[in-house]
């Protein structure tokens, strides 16, 4: 069992384990501040000592020459990373809530039209994440009407102004998870067509993207948004089954298994088919520079591990 430990003792045990804390007093206000299992148990793993003739029992041992300012400033790029991809995420969340909106609106333009069944695939596979939605979106609608309480202000305040709630407005409020569902659930035109806008928006970069790619694209994104959004350690996440994206590869010009991996490069290459150009370029430039920042600072083994386990390429 874990007991308490003070900064000084936290700091002892470090020391004890052979990592060089070259100032404590500066050392302390980290661990005040950033707390010690998510600075060191988050970010020590590419530090440890691994080699057999080093350390014959597997102790938790940090090679020679590493300093807390080594683990802090892995600590600090995949805080800045997670920043940087969330921010990228939230686009892409905000472009397909905006365009499946439009779309479903525009092929089912009557007044609550995204309450009736009828108008999503009659696939039985997924019927239960089609009440799902359906019974999310027709209690967004209802929270408006609660006298005390209102979760969203925003969607009584719309209601009185136009007593109406449209798929616009209602999508704002939907996670992407609830998202994902939603797409999966509307017929496969419509499926198609949003694909196809997306594909559209890349546009010099001339992709094309089906719905099931697209589908797998949200796969990847959702668990990585659910990660950035949570300030969980970022760079080493991975998901845990491969994606089915050979023909996105191509297209990307990748080798055959980089994107399926389901790593942090997986994900911010998979950006590229969902993103307008210019967006992704300065995107890009800023994880270069962040990747060039880490590079300068950390020892060559601990920095080649940290972009393997990203999956980004040396």
């Amino acid at each position: 069992m874990k007991s308490f430990a003070t900064h000084d003792e936290q700091l002892a045990i470090l020391k004890s384990r052979g990592l060089i804390v070259e100032d404590e007093a500066a050392a302390r206000r980290v661990l005040s501040r950033d707390n010690y299992y998510a600075l060191i148990d988050g970010y020590k793993e590419p530090f440890l000592e691994r080699d057999e003739t080093k350390n014959p029992y597997g102790e938790e041992l940090y090679e020679a020459g590493t300093t807390f300012g080594h683990i802090l400033a892995l600590y600090q790029f995949d805080r800045k990373l997670r920043l940087l991809v969330l921010g990228e995420l939230l686009k892409f969340e905000r472009s397909i809530k905006s365009k499946l909106a439009y779309r479903f609106s525009e092929r089912y333009p009557e007044v609550d039209s995204f309450l009736d069944n009828q108008n999503y695939s009659p696939d039985d596979i997924h019927f239960h994440e089609r009440d799902r939605i359906t019974a999310t979106l027709n209690n967004l609608i209802e929270s408006h009407r609660k006298r005390h309480r209102v979760r969203y202000p925003e969607l009584r305040e719309f209601y009185e102004k136009n007593k109406n709630l449209p798929l616009w407005v209602l999508v704002n409020f939907l996670s992407l998870g609830q998202i994902t569902n939603f797409y999966t659930v509307i017929d496969q035109d419509l499926r198609t067509r949003i694909a196809q806008d997306f594909a559209d928006d890349a546009g010099e970069y001339d992709i094309t993207l089906s719905a099931a790619e697209l589908d797998e694209v949200l796969s990847i994104a959702f668990p990585f948004r659910n990660k950035a959004a949570h300030e969980e350690v970022l760079y080493s996440f991975r998901l845990r089954s491969p994606l089915e994206l050979g023909k996105l590869e191509a297209q990307l010009h990748q080798e055959k298994g980089y994107i399926t991996r389901g790593t942090t490069a997986s994900l911010i290459k998979l950006l590229k088919v969902v993103s307008p150009p210019d967006e992704y370029e300065s995107f890009t430039r800023e994880l270069l520079e962040l990747i060039r920042e880490l590079e300068e600072v950390l020892p060559e083994r601990p920095y080649v591990i940290v972009m393997r386990e990203s999956g980004f390429r040396l």
